[in-house]
């Protein structure tokens, strides 16, 4: 496996949610005298990719080939993530309407999240931008290995886009890999393989679904009858994760040992599977990756990538 991981010659096209991630580090020594709340003093700022533009920067660090396809604002955050996408290589084909460029400010007194900031309206593409995304991913889906889409459930992944991208990937003979969010799975029918988390599927499903294995594999495999599904990949936190097929049952624990921010590890863990798979890797060769992956990014602050390097290093 070890040898499996130049991921130059992968490409990956992502359709989905782009945000922009700012970060605000500082020192909490008091409560303000206006209100019972911490006074933070900056200290230093941070801005980041976030949703589907922190999937695909992991791709680019990974030494991926990669084209990002989204929308955002006529604004100075959307003119930042313009900016740090060409820095970071990522191809990108952006719709700029009158909805604001999204945005989550976070303010982080030493070690603890004190409040987050969200700047954002739902997003709703007029038919005619929507068919003209259509087209330019229609013309260029061909050249690329696999299809991600990453929805954040802010708008942009309607059930007429999400379903035009599966049928078009399965002309192709592509697979398609859906990060998912929200109750309406219907626009998902048919796709190869969903990542959601265990809240996720229990959303799904209509109930509380346990952490536990069998009760994964039971929730699983009726959303797998129900909506046409090849495979779903259920990420577990503290667990690791597991991947259902209608024919079998795949679990791995987590490879974090200590976990310090969760955020982002979602992406990783779909970016990291599916350059995975484009390499030539087998599923559960992908779904080991992935899990190292993610194991290495919960330990750092916020939205954050790897390198090759960090795998290799951690796969020995």
């Amino acid at each position: 496996m070890k040898n499996n991981l130049d991921f130059t010659n992968c490409k990956v096209l992502i359709v989905g949610d782009i945000m922009l991630d700012k970060y605000y580090f500082g020192k909490v020594e008091r409560l303000s005298p206006e209100a019972p709340v911490p006074v933070v003093n900056i200290k230093k700022e941070e801005t980041r990719l976030g949703g589907a533009s922190n999937v695909a920067h992991n791709i680019s660090s990974l030494g991926g080939q990669v084209l990002l396809y989204g929308a955002i604002g006529h604004d100075f955050f959307g003119k930042e993530i313009e900016r740090m996408a060409r820095q970071k290589n990522i191809g990108t084909v952006l719709v700029k309407n009158s909805f604001p460029t999204i945005t989550k400010a976070r303010i982080i007194g030493g070690k603890q999240q004190i409040v987050r900031l969200d700047f954002e309206e739902k997003i709703s593409l007029s038919p005619k931008e929507e068919e003209a995304l259509k087209e330019n991913i229609a013309a260029v889906l061909g050249q690329y290995d696999i299809l991600i889409v990453s929805d954040y459930g802010k708008g942009l992944i309607s059930e007429s886009l999400c379903q035009f991208l599966i049928t078009l990937a399965r002309e192709k003979q592509l697979p398609v890999i859906i990060d998912p969010k929200g109750k309406n799975w219907n626009k998902y029918t048919g796709a190869a393989l969903i990542t959601p988390n265990v809240k996720e599927l229990s959303d799904i499903v209509g109930y509380s679904v346990d952490n536990e294995d069998s009760a994964i594999e039971a929730a699983a495999r009726d959303i797998l009858g129900l909506y046409h599904l090849t495979s779903l990949l259920v990420t577990r936190s503290e667990k690791g994760m597991s991947l259902i097929t209608p024919s079998e049952s795949i679990h791995i624990p987590t490879h974090a040992e200590e976990v310090f921010d969760v955020s982002g590890a979602g992406d990783t863990v779909i970016a990291t599977l599916s350059i995975c798979l484009a390499n030539g890797m087998n599923i559960q060769e992908a779904m080991q990756v992935a899990n190292v992956a993610a194991g290495i990014v919960v330990k750092k602050i916020g939205t954050a990538t790897l390198s090759c390097e960090e795998l290799h290093k951690n796969l020995k």
